[in-house]
């Protein structure tokens, strides 16, 4: 199976969203194609499209910015759109969505938009997870998945790890 992994964040390096990206690569199966790609900016090339819509699985990795979606990444999701309505594939989507709050549950909105721009896409919805204390989580980036900021992310990222291989919700 192909899985793209998806980094929406507008910083190039040094993001939560790339490190909780990372978290997620340690707990796939090596018999898996990962495909990475950043998605900094507001446009994607022919070739990116290209690459993100021969995946099988599409794991988002993204801040919530005011309530919502980055608006570049929304941008590229626009563009996506286009070109995966006119592709035969089968690809199910995830969404990872982090935020500086101390909880997660203000990403509800962000999750939802992006299952909606998923149904607008014709593609098929596994799920989202919130994460909030993001920058607690990226300065943590070397500490152990169960320990410290990332103490209570194991079994999230287990279960979430469990219905992406199975293409679940």
């Amino acid at each position: 199976m192909k899985i793209g992994l998806i980094n929406g964040s507008p910083k190039a390096m040094g993001s939560t969203s790339e490190v909780l990206l990372d978290e997620l690569k340690a707990l796939i199966p090596p018999d898996h194609d990962l495909v990475s790609f950043g998605i900094h900016h507001a446009m994607l090339g022919g070739n990116q499209l290209e690459d993100i819509a021969s995946c099988d699985v599409l794991v988002f990795a993204l801040p919530m910015y005011m309530g919502g979606i980055p608006s570049h990444l929304l941008h590229c999701l626009m563009q996506l759109e286009k070109s995966l309505t006119e592709s035969p594939h089968d690809i199910t989507v995830y969404a990872i969505v982090n935020n500086g709050h101390y909880e997660g549950l203000q990403n509800e909105t962000t999750i939802a938009m992006m299952k909606n721009w998923t149904h607008r896409a014709h593609l098929k919805w596994g799920q989202g997870i919130g994460i909030g204390s993001a920058v607690m989580i990226a300065l943590s980036k070397d500490v152990p998945m169960g320990y410290g900021a990332k103490k209570n992310l194991a079994h999230p990222y287990s279960t979430f790890v469990n219905n992406l291989l199975e293409r679940e919700s």
